[in-house]
Protein backbone atom coordinates (compact mmCIF):
# COMPACT_ATOMS: atom_id res chain seq x y z
CA UNK A 1 0.00 0.00 0.00
CA UNK A 2 2.50 2.26 0.84
CA UNK A 3 4.34 1.85 -2.65
CA UNK A 4 0.82 2.48 -4.02
CA UNK A 5 0.34 5.54 -2.42
CA UNK A 6 4.33 6.90 -2.98
CA UNK A 7 3.63 5.91 -7.15
CA UNK A 8 0.41 8.23 -7.06
CA UNK A 9 2.11 11.05 -5.79
CA UNK A 10 5.21 10.89 -7.64
CA UNK A 11 2.72 10.41 -10.71
CA UNK A 12 1.15 14.04 -10.03
CA UNK A 13 4.70 15.57 -9.07
CA UNK A 14 6.27 14.47 -12.76
CA UNK A 15 3.04 15.19 -14.33
CA UNK A 16 3.28 18.60 -12.91
CA UNK A 17 6.95 18.74 -14.04
CA UNK A 18 6.77 17.92 -17.34
CA UNK A 19 3.44 19.69 -18.01
CA UNK A 20 5.93 23.07 -17.50
CA UNK A 21 8.63 21.50 -19.05
CA UNK A 22 6.57 20.75 -22.53
CA UNK A 23 5.39 23.91 -22.15
CA UNK A 24 8.34 25.89 -22.31
CA UNK A 25 9.33 23.81 -24.98
CA UNK A 26 6.23 24.83 -26.75
CA UNK A 27 6.59 28.61 -26.41
CA UNK A 28 10.13 28.58 -27.74
CA UNK A 29 9.05 26.30 -30.98
CA UNK A 30 6.29 29.04 -31.44
CA UNK A 31 7.43 31.72 -34.16
CA UNK A 32 7.40 35.46 -32.76
CA UNK A 33 5.10 36.44 -35.54
CA UNK A 34 1.05 36.11 -36.06
CA UNK A 35 -1.19 36.98 -39.01
CA UNK A 36 -2.52 40.03 -37.82
CA UNK A 37 -5.84 42.23 -38.82
CA UNK A 38 -5.10 44.10 -42.38
CA UNK A 39 -6.07 48.02 -41.28
CA UNK A 40 -4.67 49.68 -44.37
CA UNK A 41 -7.60 50.01 -46.56
CA UNK A 42 -8.05 51.18 -50.23
CA UNK A 43 -11.07 54.11 -51.08
CA UNK A 44 -12.36 52.98 -54.30
CA UNK A 45 -13.26 56.60 -56.21
CA UNK A 46 -16.63 54.52 -58.49
CA UNK A 47 -18.27 51.94 -58.45
CA UNK A 48 -18.24 51.35 -62.04
CA UNK A 49 -14.98 49.59 -63.46
CA UNK A 50 -15.87 51.38 -67.10
CA UNK A 51 -12.45 51.95 -68.01
CA UNK A 52 -12.10 54.94 -70.91
CA UNK A 53 -9.58 57.41 -71.96
CA UNK A 54 -9.43 60.81 -73.22
CA UNK A 55 -9.83 61.26 -76.86
CA UNK A 56 -9.63 57.54 -77.72
CA UNK A 57 -12.36 55.86 -79.37
CA UNK A 58 -11.52 51.71 -78.91
CA UNK A 59 -13.09 48.89 -80.59
CA UNK A 60 -15.78 47.17 -78.54
CA UNK A 61 -15.90 43.84 -78.06
CA UNK A 62 -18.21 41.72 -81.02
CA UNK A 63 -17.18 44.06 -83.61
CA UNK A 64 -14.87 41.07 -85.45
CA UNK A 65 -15.48 37.82 -86.13
CA UNK A 66 -12.61 35.74 -84.87
CA UNK A 67 -10.34 33.57 -86.60
CA UNK A 68 -8.82 30.74 -84.53
CA UNK A 69 -5.88 28.85 -84.93
CA UNK A 70 -4.25 25.88 -83.94
CA UNK A 71 -0.21 25.75 -83.76
CA UNK A 72 2.28 24.34 -82.12
CA UNK A 73 4.86 26.11 -80.39
CA UNK A 74 8.60 23.96 -79.55
CA UNK A 75 9.66 24.81 -76.44
CA UNK A 76 13.62 22.91 -75.79
CA UNK A 77 14.18 19.26 -76.95
CA UNK A 78 11.70 17.65 -77.70
CA UNK A 79 9.09 19.64 -75.74
CA UNK A 80 6.59 21.19 -77.88
CA UNK A 81 2.92 22.94 -76.85
CA UNK A 82 -0.01 23.39 -78.36
CA UNK A 83 -1.42 26.93 -78.71
CA UNK A 84 -4.44 28.46 -79.75
CA UNK A 85 -4.39 31.97 -81.56
CA UNK A 86 -7.38 34.13 -82.10
CA UNK A 87 -7.09 36.98 -84.66
CA UNK A 88 -9.90 39.73 -85.37
CA UNK A 89 -10.45 39.39 -89.29
CA UNK A 90 -10.23 42.60 -90.92
CA UNK A 91 -8.62 44.62 -87.90
CA UNK A 92 -5.91 46.94 -88.70
CA UNK A 93 -2.68 46.50 -89.38
CA UNK A 94 -0.39 46.53 -86.22
CA UNK A 95 -2.89 45.83 -83.63
CA UNK A 96 -2.45 44.87 -79.97
CA UNK A 97 -1.55 41.28 -78.90
CA UNK A 98 -2.10 39.37 -75.33
CA UNK A 99 -0.02 36.12 -74.25
CA UNK A 100 -2.11 34.30 -71.93
CA UNK A 101 -0.51 32.91 -68.69
CA UNK A 102 -1.86 30.04 -66.67
CA UNK A 103 -2.19 29.79 -63.36
CA UNK A 104 -1.66 26.66 -60.74
CA UNK A 105 -2.81 23.16 -61.72
CA UNK A 106 -2.96 21.56 -65.52
CA UNK A 107 -3.74 23.96 -68.17
CA UNK A 108 -4.58 23.10 -71.63
CA UNK A 109 -5.27 26.08 -74.45
CA UNK A 110 -8.14 24.01 -75.87
CA UNK A 111 -9.67 24.22 -72.05
CA UNK A 112 -8.56 27.84 -70.27
CA UNK A 113 -9.04 31.16 -71.11
CA UNK A 114 -11.41 30.44 -74.09
CA UNK A 115 -14.20 33.05 -73.47
CA UNK A 116 -11.56 35.74 -72.71
CA UNK A 117 -9.16 35.17 -75.44
CA UNK A 118 -12.37 34.94 -77.84
CA UNK A 119 -14.02 38.06 -76.19
CA UNK A 120 -10.55 40.33 -76.51
CA UNK A 121 -9.97 39.38 -80.36
CA UNK A 122 -13.47 40.11 -81.36
CA UNK A 123 -12.60 44.17 -79.78
CA UNK A 124 -9.47 44.12 -82.09
CA UNK A 125 -7.04 42.37 -80.06
CA UNK A 126 -4.87 39.08 -81.47
CA UNK A 127 -4.41 36.61 -78.25
CA UNK A 128 -2.83 33.69 -78.19
CA UNK A 129 -3.23 30.86 -75.31
CA UNK A 130 -0.37 27.94 -75.42
CA UNK A 131 -0.93 24.96 -73.26
CA UNK A 132 1.04 24.63 -69.83
CA UNK A 133 4.23 23.13 -70.00
CA UNK A 134 3.62 20.09 -67.05
CA UNK A 135 6.73 17.69 -67.38
CA UNK A 136 8.88 20.20 -65.27
CA UNK A 137 6.11 21.19 -62.75
CA UNK A 138 4.79 19.07 -59.75
CA UNK A 139 3.63 19.76 -56.11
CA UNK A 140 6.44 20.06 -54.53
CA UNK A 141 9.31 21.40 -57.51
CA UNK A 142 8.16 24.02 -59.77
CA UNK A 143 10.91 26.63 -61.51
CA UNK A 144 8.65 29.91 -62.24
CA UNK A 145 11.98 31.10 -63.83
CA UNK A 146 12.44 28.24 -66.72
CA UNK A 147 8.30 28.70 -66.99
CA UNK A 148 8.86 32.36 -68.16
CA UNK A 149 11.61 31.04 -70.28
CA UNK A 150 8.94 29.19 -71.97
CA UNK A 151 6.27 31.50 -72.10
CA UNK A 152 9.09 33.79 -73.89
CA UNK A 153 8.77 31.44 -76.79
CA UNK A 154 5.13 32.14 -77.44
CA UNK A 155 5.55 35.83 -77.01
CA UNK A 156 7.96 35.74 -79.61
CA UNK A 157 5.39 33.47 -82.09
CA UNK A 158 2.26 36.50 -81.39
CA UNK A 159 5.27 39.29 -82.14
CA UNK A 160 5.39 37.91 -85.20
CA UNK A 161 2.05 36.77 -85.74
CA UNK A 162 0.70 38.88 -89.01
CA UNK A 163 -1.52 41.99 -88.12
CA UNK A 164 0.18 42.48 -85.08
CA UNK A 165 2.57 44.65 -83.48
CA UNK A 166 5.36 43.60 -81.53
CA UNK A 167 5.45 46.94 -79.58
CA UNK A 168 1.59 46.80 -78.74
CA UNK A 169 2.11 43.14 -77.12
CA UNK A 170 1.65 42.64 -73.77
CA UNK A 171 0.57 39.64 -71.32
CA UNK A 172 -2.82 38.53 -69.36
CA UNK A 173 -1.54 36.50 -66.01
CA UNK A 174 -4.14 34.89 -63.20
CA UNK A 175 -3.02 33.44 -59.62
CA UNK A 176 0.22 31.53 -59.90
CA UNK A 177 0.73 32.49 -63.32
CA UNK A 178 1.84 36.49 -61.80
CA UNK A 179 4.36 35.44 -59.91
CA UNK A 180 5.88 34.00 -63.17
CA UNK A 181 4.63 37.47 -65.23
CA UNK A 182 6.80 39.27 -63.11
CA UNK A 183 9.78 37.03 -64.28
CA UNK A 184 9.17 37.75 -67.73
CA UNK A 185 8.63 41.10 -67.71
CA UNK A 186 11.90 40.95 -65.75
CA UNK A 187 13.55 39.41 -68.57
CA UNK A 188 11.15 41.52 -71.50
CA UNK A 189 10.68 45.11 -69.78
CA UNK A 190 9.84 45.82 -73.31
CA UNK A 191 6.16 44.59 -72.98
CA UNK A 192 3.34 47.02 -73.87
CA UNK A 193 1.25 45.99 -70.79
CA UNK A 194 1.02 43.60 -68.03
CA UNK A 195 -2.68 42.61 -66.61
CA UNK A 196 -2.53 40.73 -63.32
CA UNK A 197 -5.39 38.94 -62.19
CA UNK A 198 -6.03 37.53 -58.60
CA UNK A 199 -2.39 37.77 -57.91
CA UNK A 200 -0.87 36.49 -54.86
CA UNK A 201 2.24 39.34 -55.03
CA UNK A 202 4.03 37.77 -51.87
CA UNK A 203 6.34 34.53 -51.61
CA UNK A 204 4.04 31.51 -51.19
CA UNK A 205 4.74 30.50 -47.64
CA UNK A 206 3.49 34.28 -46.67
CA UNK A 207 0.57 34.15 -49.02
CA UNK A 208 -0.56 30.47 -47.58
CA UNK A 209 -0.31 32.11 -43.89
CA UNK A 210 -3.05 34.40 -44.89
CA UNK A 211 -5.46 32.13 -46.71
CA UNK A 212 -5.51 29.59 -44.16
CA UNK A 213 -6.13 32.49 -40.99
CA UNK A 214 -8.80 33.78 -43.33
CA UNK A 215 -10.16 30.21 -44.49
CA UNK A 216 -10.10 28.98 -40.70
CA UNK A 217 -11.51 32.28 -38.91
CA UNK A 218 -14.00 32.46 -41.53
CA UNK A 219 -15.08 29.20 -40.75
CA UNK A 220 -15.16 29.88 -36.56
CA UNK A 221 -12.66 26.99 -36.32
CA UNK A 222 -11.25 27.43 -32.60
CA UNK A 223 -7.99 30.08 -31.89
CA UNK A 224 -5.68 26.76 -31.24
CA UNK A 225 -5.92 25.68 -34.68
CA UNK A 226 -5.10 28.92 -36.60
CA UNK A 227 -2.29 29.45 -34.42
CA UNK A 228 -0.99 25.87 -35.70
CA UNK A 229 -0.86 28.35 -38.90
CA UNK A 230 2.28 30.20 -38.36
CA UNK A 231 4.32 27.05 -37.33
CA UNK A 232 3.28 25.17 -39.90
CA UNK A 233 4.10 28.03 -42.63
CA UNK A 234 7.05 28.81 -41.02
CA UNK A 235 9.22 25.30 -41.68
CA UNK A 236 11.89 25.43 -43.91
CA UNK A 237 11.32 22.96 -46.54
CA UNK A 238 14.89 22.63 -47.79
CA UNK A 239 15.19 18.89 -49.42
CA UNK A 240 11.42 18.65 -49.32
CA UNK A 241 9.13 20.70 -50.69
CA UNK A 242 7.69 22.81 -52.27
CA UNK A 243 10.81 24.56 -53.23
CA UNK A 244 8.70 27.48 -54.99
CA UNK A 245 7.40 28.24 -51.27
CA UNK A 246 9.85 31.11 -50.86
CA UNK A 247 9.66 32.47 -54.51
CA UNK A 248 11.65 35.84 -54.65
CA UNK A 249 8.60 37.90 -55.18
CA UNK A 250 9.79 41.01 -54.25
CA UNK A 251 12.92 41.30 -56.28
CA UNK A 252 10.49 40.60 -59.70
CA UNK A 253 7.29 42.89 -59.11
CA UNK A 254 10.24 45.74 -59.29
CA UNK A 255 10.44 44.89 -63.23
CA UNK A 256 6.57 46.65 -63.34
CA UNK A 257 7.80 49.65 -65.81
CA UNK A 258 4.96 49.11 -68.36
CA UNK A 259 1.03 49.99 -67.79
CA UNK A 260 -0.30 47.64 -65.46
CA UNK A 261 -3.74 46.76 -65.09
CA UNK A 262 -4.47 45.27 -61.73
CA UNK A 263 -7.69 42.99 -60.68
CA UNK A 264 -9.27 41.23 -57.76
CA UNK A 265 -12.33 39.96 -56.83
CA UNK A 266 -13.75 40.88 -53.80
CA UNK A 267 -14.98 37.55 -52.62
CA UNK A 268 -11.49 36.33 -52.87
CA UNK A 269 -10.04 35.49 -49.23
CA UNK A 270 -6.97 33.39 -50.56
CA UNK A 271 -5.57 36.35 -51.91
CA UNK A 272 -3.96 39.91 -50.32
CA UNK A 273 -6.89 41.82 -52.43
CA UNK A 274 -5.47 45.03 -50.84
CA UNK A 275 -2.25 44.89 -49.72
CA UNK A 276 -1.11 43.33 -52.85
CA UNK A 277 -2.66 46.23 -54.81
CA UNK A 278 -0.42 48.44 -52.76
CA UNK A 279 2.34 45.80 -53.13
CA UNK A 280 2.27 46.16 -56.60
CA UNK A 281 1.63 49.97 -57.25
CA UNK A 282 4.34 51.08 -54.69
CA UNK A 283 6.77 48.40 -57.09
CA UNK A 284 5.44 50.39 -59.88
CA UNK A 285 6.05 53.65 -58.87
CA UNK A 286 9.36 53.17 -57.49
CA UNK A 287 10.57 51.72 -60.90
CA UNK A 288 9.07 55.36 -62.22
CA UNK A 289 5.37 53.65 -63.64
CA UNK A 290 2.50 55.97 -62.65
CA UNK A 291 0.23 54.09 -65.13
CA UNK A 292 -1.28 51.66 -62.84
CA UNK A 293 -4.79 50.95 -62.84
CA UNK A 294 -6.73 49.13 -60.05
CA UNK A 295 -10.24 46.98 -60.61
CA UNK A 296 -12.26 45.13 -58.12
CA UNK A 297 -15.03 43.26 -59.30
CA UNK A 298 -17.63 41.10 -57.02
CA UNK A 299 -16.21 37.97 -58.15
CA UNK A 300 -13.94 35.07 -57.05
CA UNK A 301 -10.31 34.28 -57.15
CA UNK A 302 -10.87 33.04 -60.99
CA UNK A 303 -13.24 36.33 -61.66
CA UNK A 304 -16.46 34.89 -61.90
CA UNK A 305 -19.46 34.88 -60.27
CA UNK A 306 -20.78 31.95 -57.61
CA UNK A 307 -19.09 29.14 -55.81
CA UNK A 308 -15.11 28.95 -56.47
CA UNK A 309 -15.69 24.87 -56.99
CA UNK A 310 -18.71 25.03 -59.71
CA UNK A 311 -18.03 24.59 -63.40
CA UNK A 312 -18.66 26.94 -65.99
CA UNK A 313 -19.47 30.03 -64.19
CA UNK A 314 -20.14 33.08 -65.51
CA UNK A 315 -17.05 36.19 -65.78
CA UNK A 316 -17.90 38.82 -63.39
CA UNK A 317 -19.86 41.35 -65.39
CA UNK A 318 -17.86 44.23 -67.85
CA UNK A 319 -15.08 42.28 -67.26
CA UNK A 320 -13.78 41.30 -70.89
CA UNK A 321 -14.94 44.75 -71.60
CA UNK A 322 -12.95 46.29 -69.31
CA UNK A 323 -10.03 44.35 -70.42
CA UNK A 324 -10.59 45.58 -74.03
CA UNK A 325 -11.29 49.34 -73.63
CA UNK A 326 -7.62 49.48 -71.37
CA UNK A 327 -5.47 47.15 -73.90
CA UNK A 328 -6.64 49.55 -76.70
CA UNK A 329 -6.17 52.53 -74.59
CA UNK A 330 -2.84 51.64 -73.91
CA UNK A 331 -1.98 50.57 -77.41
CA UNK A 332 -3.24 53.73 -78.60
CA UNK A 333 -0.51 55.55 -76.54
CA UNK A 334 -2.94 56.62 -73.05
CA UNK A 335 -0.66 57.33 -70.36
CA UNK A 336 -0.88 58.20 -66.76
CA UNK A 337 -2.72 61.46 -67.55
CA UNK A 338 -4.68 60.42 -70.42
CA UNK A 339 -7.54 58.09 -68.06
CA UNK A 340 -11.23 59.91 -68.02
CA UNK A 341 -12.12 56.85 -65.31
CA UNK A 342 -10.70 56.81 -62.29
CA UNK A 343 -7.62 54.63 -61.68
CA UNK A 344 -9.29 53.11 -58.82
CA UNK A 345 -12.70 51.75 -59.01
CA UNK A 346 -14.98 49.13 -58.46
CA UNK A 347 -16.47 47.27 -55.56
CA UNK A 348 -15.73 47.90 -52.28
CA UNK A 349 -12.83 45.58 -50.95
CA UNK A 350 -12.34 44.34 -47.84
CA UNK A 351 -9.39 42.24 -46.93
CA UNK A 352 -9.42 40.98 -43.13
CA UNK A 353 -6.05 39.42 -42.53
CA UNK A 354 -2.16 40.61 -43.84
CA UNK A 355 0.36 38.15 -45.57
CA UNK A 356 2.63 38.40 -42.51
CA UNK A 357 6.28 40.36 -43.58
CA UNK A 358 8.39 37.95 -41.77
CA UNK A 359 7.55 33.77 -41.83
CA UNK A 360 10.62 33.38 -39.62
CA UNK A 361 10.79 29.96 -37.29
CA UNK A 362 11.07 29.53 -33.79
CA UNK A 363 13.67 26.87 -31.59
CA UNK A 364 12.67 23.97 -34.71
CA UNK A 365 12.49 25.48 -37.65
CA UNK A 366 13.08 21.82 -40.47
CA UNK A 367 10.51 20.40 -41.73
CA UNK A 368 13.31 17.85 -41.97
CA UNK A 369 14.16 17.31 -38.69
CA UNK A 370 10.34 17.19 -37.31
CA UNK A 371 9.46 14.73 -40.05
CA UNK A 372 12.58 12.18 -39.00
CA UNK A 373 11.18 12.96 -35.17
CA UNK A 374 7.93 11.30 -36.49
CA UNK A 375 9.12 8.46 -37.94
CA UNK A 376 11.28 8.10 -35.47
CA UNK A 377 8.58 8.03 -32.54
CA UNK A 378 6.65 5.58 -35.19
CA UNK A 379 9.56 3.18 -35.22
CA UNK A 380 10.09 3.07 -31.67
CA UNK A 381 6.47 2.14 -30.96
CA UNK A 382 6.66 -0.49 -33.41
CA UNK A 383 10.77 -1.68 -32.16
CA UNK A 384 9.02 -1.77 -28.60
CA UNK A 385 5.97 -3.83 -29.59
CA UNK A 386 7.98 -6.68 -31.22
CA UNK A 387 10.60 -6.52 -28.46
CA UNK A 388 7.76 -7.08 -26.01
CA UNK A 389 6.82 -10.06 -28.30
CA UNK A 390 10.52 -11.37 -28.00
CA UNK A 391 10.58 -11.19 -24.40
CA UNK A 392 7.68 -12.63 -23.60
CA UNK A 393 8.61 -15.68 -25.91
CA UNK A 394 11.86 -16.36 -23.77
CA UNK A 395 10.00 -16.09 -21.08
CA UNK A 396 7.55 -19.04 -22.32
CA UNK A 397 10.34 -21.03 -23.50
CA UNK A 398 12.88 -20.47 -20.32
CA UNK A 399 10.00 -21.44 -17.80
CA UNK A 400 9.20 -24.52 -19.84
CA UNK A 401 12.94 -25.44 -19.75
CA UNK A 402 13.91 -24.36 -16.32
CA UNK A 403 10.46 -23.96 -14.58
CA UNK A 404 11.38 -20.90 -13.04
CA UNK A 405 12.26 -17.94 -14.76
CA UNK A 406 12.68 -14.55 -12.85
CA UNK A 407 13.84 -11.78 -15.32
CA UNK A 408 9.72 -10.19 -16.56
CA UNK A 409 8.54 -6.84 -16.16
CA UNK A 410 6.59 -6.58 -12.65
CA UNK A 411 2.69 -6.02 -13.97
CA UNK A 412 2.21 -2.55 -13.35
CA UNK A 413 5.39 -1.58 -14.92
CA UNK A 414 4.34 -4.11 -18.29
CA UNK A 415 0.90 -2.29 -18.17
CA UNK A 416 2.34 1.36 -18.18
CA UNK A 417 4.63 0.33 -20.77
CA UNK A 418 1.70 -1.30 -23.20
CA UNK A 419 -0.71 2.07 -22.67
CA UNK A 420 2.53 4.55 -23.13
CA UNK A 421 3.75 2.78 -26.56
CA UNK A 422 -0.25 2.65 -27.93
CA UNK A 423 -1.26 6.33 -26.54
CA UNK A 424 2.04 7.56 -28.19
CA UNK A 425 1.52 6.10 -31.95
CA UNK A 426 -2.43 6.43 -31.48
CA UNK A 427 -2.07 10.13 -30.66
CA UNK A 428 0.53 10.81 -32.71
CA UNK A 429 -1.21 9.20 -35.93
CA UNK A 430 -4.33 11.22 -34.74
CA UNK A 431 -1.99 14.58 -34.48
CA UNK A 432 -1.08 14.09 -38.02
CA UNK A 433 -4.18 13.11 -39.51
CA UNK A 434 -5.98 16.21 -37.97
CA UNK A 435 -2.98 18.37 -39.47
CA UNK A 436 -3.83 16.74 -42.88
CA UNK A 437 -7.26 17.73 -42.60
CA UNK A 438 -6.49 21.29 -41.66
CA UNK A 439 -4.11 21.76 -44.11
CA UNK A 440 -6.60 20.13 -46.72
CA UNK A 441 -9.70 22.58 -45.99
CA UNK A 442 -7.91 25.79 -45.88
CA UNK A 443 -6.29 24.70 -48.82
CA UNK A 444 -9.77 23.80 -50.48
CA UNK A 445 -11.40 26.36 -48.53
CA UNK A 446 -13.68 24.28 -46.62
CA UNK A 447 -15.94 25.24 -44.33
CA UNK A 448 -15.90 22.24 -41.61
CA UNK A 449 -15.61 24.09 -38.17
CA UNK A 450 -17.62 21.88 -36.35
CA UNK A 451 -15.30 19.05 -37.07
CA UNK A 452 -12.28 20.63 -37.03
CA UNK A 453 -13.12 21.81 -33.24
CA UNK A 454 -14.66 18.08 -32.38
CA UNK A 455 -11.39 16.19 -33.69
CA UNK A 456 -9.43 18.85 -32.21
CA UNK A 457 -10.86 18.34 -28.24
CA UNK A 458 -9.94 14.48 -29.05
CA UNK A 459 -6.52 15.24 -29.78
CA UNK A 460 -6.48 16.96 -26.82
CA UNK A 461 -8.00 14.59 -24.42
CA UNK A 462 -5.39 11.92 -25.82
CA UNK A 463 -2.38 14.09 -25.60
CA UNK A 464 -3.35 14.87 -21.87
CA UNK A 465 -4.08 11.29 -21.10
CA UNK A 466 -0.46 10.14 -22.61
CA UNK A 467 1.20 12.81 -20.66
CA UNK A 468 -0.25 11.35 -18.02
CA UNK A 469 0.40 7.94 -18.61
CA UNK A 470 4.37 8.79 -19.15
CA UNK A 471 4.35 10.24 -15.80
CA UNK A 472 2.84 6.81 -14.48
CA UNK A 473 5.48 4.85 -16.05
CA UNK A 474 8.56 6.85 -14.65
CA UNK A 475 7.06 6.69 -11.48
CA UNK A 476 6.40 3.12 -11.93
CA UNK A 477 10.32 2.71 -12.90
CA UNK A 478 11.72 5.34 -10.36
CA UNK A 479 10.02 3.24 -7.18
CA UNK A 480 10.71 0.20 -8.84
CA UNK A 481 14.12 0.95 -8.38
CA UNK A 482 14.41 2.14 -4.82
CA UNK A 483 15.42 -0.07 -2.22
CA UNK A 484 12.86 -2.40 -0.83
CA UNK A 485 11.31 -1.53 2.65
CA UNK A 486 12.94 -3.60 5.94
CA UNK A 487 11.87 -6.82 6.72
CA UNK A 488 13.22 -6.88 10.30
CA UNK A 489 10.54 -8.44 12.11
CA UNK A 490 9.23 -10.56 9.24
CA UNK A 491 12.57 -11.90 8.88
CA UNK A 492 12.50 -13.11 12.69
CA UNK A 493 8.89 -13.87 12.58
CA UNK A 494 8.72 -15.22 8.95
CA UNK A 495 11.87 -16.19 7.09
CA UNK A 496 10.31 -17.94 4.42
CA UNK A 497 8.31 -14.37 3.56
CA UNK A 498 11.45 -12.32 3.77
CA UNK A 499 13.26 -14.86 1.55
CA UNK A 500 10.20 -14.53 -1.00
CA UNK A 501 10.41 -10.52 -1.04
CA UNK A 502 13.75 -10.39 -2.02
CA UNK A 503 13.85 -13.25 -4.70
CA UNK A 504 10.50 -10.80 -5.80
CA UNK A 505 13.01 -8.18 -6.21
CA UNK A 506 15.50 -9.73 -8.34
CA UNK A 507 12.75 -11.16 -10.70
CA UNK A 508 11.80 -7.94 -12.42
CA UNK A 509 14.66 -6.61 -15.30
CA UNK A 510 16.76 -8.19 -17.71
CA UNK A 511 19.34 -6.56 -20.42
CA UNK A 512 16.24 -7.35 -23.25
CA UNK A 513 13.71 -5.51 -20.21
CA UNK A 514 16.19 -2.40 -20.33
CA UNK A 515 16.02 -2.22 -23.70
CA UNK A 516 12.33 -2.75 -24.54
CA UNK A 517 11.65 -0.02 -22.04
CA UNK A 518 14.15 2.19 -23.41
CA UNK A 519 12.32 1.91 -27.08
CA UNK A 520 8.98 2.52 -25.23
CA UNK A 521 9.75 5.59 -22.49
CA UNK A 522 11.68 7.18 -25.89
CA UNK A 523 8.89 7.15 -28.13
CA UNK A 524 6.28 8.64 -25.15
CA UNK A 525 8.98 11.33 -25.26
CA UNK A 526 9.37 12.16 -28.67
CA UNK A 527 5.26 12.08 -28.71
CA UNK A 528 4.86 14.55 -26.01
CA UNK A 529 7.71 16.53 -27.91
CA UNK A 530 5.96 16.49 -30.89
CA UNK A 531 2.71 17.17 -29.33
CA UNK A 532 4.53 20.32 -27.45
CA UNK A 533 5.60 21.63 -30.88
CA UNK A 534 1.99 21.93 -32.12
CA UNK A 535 1.05 24.10 -28.91
CA UNK A 536 -0.83 21.00 -27.11
CA UNK A 537 0.72 22.24 -23.87
CA UNK A 538 0.06 25.99 -24.26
Amino acid sequence: MQRIWMTFAATIVIALVLTALLCAFGMACTPRWQVEPFTNHIAVHSPSTSIQATGVVTPQEGRYQVKETHITIQLSGRVKAVAIVREPIGASEGHAACLFMHGSGTGKSSEAYGDIARAMATAGITTLVPDKRLDNYSMLSRDYVSSANDYAKSLRVLRSWPGVDAAKTGIYAESEGTWIATVLTHEHPDLAFAILTSSPVVSGRQQMAMAATSCLKATGAPDAIIHIIPKLTSLSVDNVGPNYADFDAAYYRRSLTMPLLINYGTQDTAMPIEQGARLLTRAANAAGNHNVTLRYYNANHQMRTGSLSAPNLPLASHYTHDLEDWVNAVAAGTGVGGWKTPMIAGSRPHQEFAAPPSTDAGLLSSLGVLTSAILLCLACCVATVFGGIILTLAHMIRTRRHKTNNHRFPVPLRIALILNVALAAVTTCALLAYLVMVIQDAITLTSNSAVLARNWHGVVALTWLELVAFAWLIAQYAVMRMPKPPYAHAEHARPDLHAAASQAGKETWGGGHTAVATLGMLASALSLLLLAFWGLFS
